[in-house]
């Protein structure tokens, strides 16, 4: 894998790496939001929320759109985006679940 896809790979994964963008993911997966709703979703102001947001964007996760009088924040990749969170999901289902066996051996 050549430098500049690592570097890509790497920014993509820093972007998910943060509590607050992964909640900013889960609440626009299945439903895109305003700016506004997406910053009370988050219990942030809408600064905050759009820093996080710009991060997601950098990374090629999401992009905003305007309509109308609204910015509105959608996941670009759905089915990779979903398939990634579910990866990670099972793989922290299955590490939890590994000490249990452990003990039980």
């Amino acid at each position: 894998m050549h430098s500049s896809d690592l570097s890509r790979l790497a920014r993509y994964f820093r972007a998910l790496a943060c509590e607050t963008r992964l909640r900013i993911l889960y609440e626009i997966i299945s439903d895109p939001k305003c700016s506004q709703d997406v910053a009370a979703c988050i219990g942030k102001d809408v600064s905050t929320a759009w820093r996080h947001i710009k991060v997601l964007e950098d990374a090629g996760i999401v992009t905003s759109r305007r309509e109308g009088r609204k910015i509105i924040v959608y996941v670009n990749d759905l089915d990779s985006v979903r398939r990634i969170l579910e990866l990670a999901e099972k793989s922290l289902d299955a590490r939890s679940i590994t000490p249990k066996v452990n003990m039980l051996l």
